[in-house]
């Protein structure tokens, strides 16, 4: 079993300067990053955590037994 903590200062995409395009940056986040890493395999433990600024989530990943 893998273990991570994936942490970004926003949840939502950043926008960018007075066009507020989130689609121009749509892998910051913690909402993507996590979602990415869910496709691959991963799971969400627990909930949402924020501190020093950031907001964290863990997340485990399963490995296939040999």
């Amino acid at each position: 079993m893998k273990y991570t903590i994936i942490s970004d200062e926003t949840l939502e995409p950043k926008e960018f300067g007075t066009l507020n395009m989130k689609f121009l940056d749509k892998k910051s986040g913690l909402i993507a990053r996590v979602t990415e890493l869910m496709v691959n395999g991963w799971k969400p433990q627990g909930g949402i955590s924020f501190g020093d600024g950031k907001y964290l989530q863990a997340l485990i990943l399963q490995e296939e037994e040999e």
